[in-house]
């Protein structure tokens, strides 16, 4: 253990040690212009000199329980990135522990901070004992005993960590300041790090529901008889005719779906089909096709002429050719066998055949052969065709708007038709209908379609062919029509069920109009009136609430609601993590700091700090009944420093510590 002796004041460069030290001493001899200072320390049983300051062993044991905070901050953090990596992307209901996500992570960030907060406390009480001591070999340095508050303050943080960040007491002081101070806004970044993302979720609602119809049969025989209810033939003219005279400028929508929250999906599904395409019969070669079809045309052209005057005159309108002497004839009628403008896969499933009739240029009024000779030479020819098909389609419902989009088509009979399904091109049918007897003539006989590309299930598509024979009868009915145009596109006479108004307006422009649209323009349109159609009289074979379709099933989809998601923004994260770092870095920089100085561990120790201060020093700085404001005036002007003393000693290390000012600085000294 060192004991020293200083004699100050006076030329002592004589002075030795003792001649004859005990065997258990060593001494050494260190001398300046004030004075000699004698040290003299026992020997170590291996003749070696002690080190004088505190073993790495003891050191890391007195530092043990700010090196256990910082491994529970890391650990707190560890917990914290697992958490919100669990939680990422995951619905925000979701409780973890009966708490919420946000708990949970205040929870845990604060634990961190106070783990961190405690090495940074607890080193910058150790840095205060090291800012008093002189570096070794380097003159004698006096701080302002007041720094000794200053510390103290900052170990509590706030502005206390200001004023020793500005007060500047040191690097590694300012470094520790400004990591504290940094954790008054570890909380606030850290919460930034969970956002709420809203998403559509699957809905866990057992009430909630998403279907649509589909039609896998078309069927209304019970095994006797056709088994039709009240209105089935209103409803599929309703849906012709809404499909002929919606505008070519729209589109009819498909069978909307049912969705219980507005927002659903289906996976792709398969369902039997109305299709309608339309040819350009004036090119086809066949003079046989182009004769049959002037000579209908040419009766039905006449005999409207004739039934328009007489109905002019009988109405009292005068004399219908003096008001109108020309028109624009457009005249529907059907087809009594295959044209070949369509493929023999679409020919077989043909439901309604019609051709249209129809000139560029007004026409004479006039009936006799010779005006109607000349109208022939101007009229074109269009086929007019519905079929049978099976579609895939993709149904989504969005914000409660429904749609459906059409993926493939197929047109393909499976097997199983050995009768034609046009009624105008079965000779069996209008016998057994007048007579009742198309039980024996058909029964149940049907046959399958080819199942669409794509859909995500596998079922047939079956149609009784009696059943789609009387549809046929009822589109039959529909598509004979003919009617006259003046120069505006009025309506000046019509004879029929109605439909070719819709396709007049396609051909020749809309009401008020006297400018002829082009020849691609009106195939254009003509087209778009046949998809609609088709589209409209789809729907009604979907719609499971007439029962001339009997959809098989019910295709069910998925329902989604507005759902919030935890979105974890992992760079708010970057706050907590750099703090445990940097505290990791301070707490070992502290550490080496404390063993380089030689100085004991003594932190925020209450009772060294009571018995640091001398005597004298305290005489000279007063009590504390003066106020603590005149206190802290004269310790702004009292300058101390740490001294290595051998009047106090410590069992661990033989290194003490003691605050005294220059004036009376003195050592307890020991004689030999």
């Amino acid at each position: 253990m060192a004991n020293t002796i200083i004699f100050p004041g006076v030329d002592s460069s004589w002075l030795e040690c003792p001649s004859e030290p005990s065997r258990g001493h060593q001494c050494s001899k260190h001398g300046n212009n004030t004075g000699v200072r004698l040290e003299c320390y026992e020997k170590s049983s291996d003749e070696s000199e002690p080190d004088r300051g505190e073993s790495s062993s003891v050191l890391l044991r007195r530092w043990l329980p700010e090196i256990l905070a910082q491994l529970g901050g890391m650990l707190c953090l560890i917990a914290i990135f697992v958490l919100l990596w669990r939680a990422d992307n995951r619905p925000s209901e979701e409780m973890y522990l009966g708490v919420t996500l946000n708990t949970i992570l205040a929870f845990l960030t604060s634990l961190a901070k106070v783990a961190f907060l405690v090495p940074i406390a607890e080193g910058l009480a150790q840095l205060k004992w090291i800012w008093f001591l002189s570096p070794v070999g380097r003159p004698a340095k006096y701080r302002p005993l007041l720094d000794f508050q200053v510390f103290d303050d900052a170990m509590r943080g706030g502005i206390g960590g200001v004023r020793l960040l500005f007060g500047f007491k040191g690097i590694l002081a300012s470094f520790g300041a400004l990591i504290m101070l940094s954790g008054l806004f570890t909380s606030t970044l850290t919460q930034q790090a969970i956002t709420y993302d809203v998403r559509k979720a699957l809905s866990s609602q057992a009430n909630d529901t998403a279907t649509v119809d589909r039609a896998t049969a078309f069927s209304t025989y019970d095994g006797k008889m056709l088994a039709l209810t009240p209105y089935d033939t209103l409803r599929e003219q309703r849906a012709i005719f809404q499909g002929f005279f919606t505008p070519a400028t729209e589109r009819v929508m498909e069978l909307r779906a049912n969705c219980s929250s507005g927002d659903c999906t289906w996976p792709a599904y398969g369902s039997l089909a109305i299709c309608g395409g339309v040819a350009n019969l004036s090119t086809v070669k066949n003079p046989g096709l182009h004769d049959r079809l002037r000579k209908t045309t040419e009766k039905r052209l006449k005999l409207l002429l004739q039934t328009s005057n007489i109905t002019a005159g009988s109405a009292g309108y005068g004399n219908f050719y003096i008001a109108i002497d020309k028109v624009f004839p457009v005249i529907i009628g059907l087809l009594d066998e295959p044209t070949g403008a369509f493929n023999q896969s679409v020919t077989e499933l043909i439901v309604s055949d019609s051709f249209i009739a129809y000139t560029e240029e007004m026409v004479s009024t006039s009936s006799d052969d010779d005006a109607v000779a000349d109208m022939m030479a101007k009229v074109k020819y269009l086929e007019l065709a519905f079929w049978w098909c099976t579609k895939t389609y993709e149904t989504e419902v969005n914000q409660g708007q429904s749609v459906t989009r059409e993926v493939s088509t197929v047109s393909q009979v499976s097997g199983g038709l050995n009768n034609t399904l046009n009624v105008a091109w079965d000779p069996k049918f209008y016998p057994c209908y007048a007579t009742g007897q198309c039980n024996d003539t058909y029964g149940a006989t049907e046959f399958n379609l080819e199942k669409p590309a794509a859909a995500a299930d596998s079922v047939d598509f079956t149609i009784h062919v009696w059943t789609s024979l009387t549809a046929s009868m009822l589109l039959a009915s529909t598509m004979l029509d003919s009617l006259l145009l003046d120069r505006t596109r009025g309506v000046v006479a019509s004879n029929g069920g109605g439909s070719a108004k819709a396709f007049a307006f396609s051909l020749l422009g809309d009401f008020l109009t006297t400018e002829l649209p082009s020849a691609e323009k009106r195939l254009a349109d003509v087209q778009t009136v046949m998809s609609n159609a088709a589209r409209s009289m789809t729907n009604l074979v979907r719609d499971g609430t007439t029962r001339l379709a009997k959809p098989e099933s019910v295709v069910r989809g998925s329902v989604y609601a507005p759902q919030a998601f935890v979105k974890i923004r992992w760079e708010w994260m970057g706050m907590l993590t750099t703090q445990l770092v940097l505290t990791t870095l301070f707490l070992v920089l502290t550490v080496v700091a404390t063993y380089m100085s030689r100085v004991q561990v003594i932190k925020s120790s209450s009772l060294a700090t009571l018995c640091a201060l001398d005597e004298e020093t305290r005489r000279d700085i007063g009590g504390i009944g003066d106020g603590v404001d005149q206190l802290e005036k004269r310790a702004k002007k009292v300058p101390v420093r740490l001294e290595r003393r051998g009047d106090v000693e410590d069992s661990a290390s033989g290194a003490v510590v003691w605050l005294g000012i220059p004036e009376q600085e003195r050592l307890d000294s020991r004689t030999w």
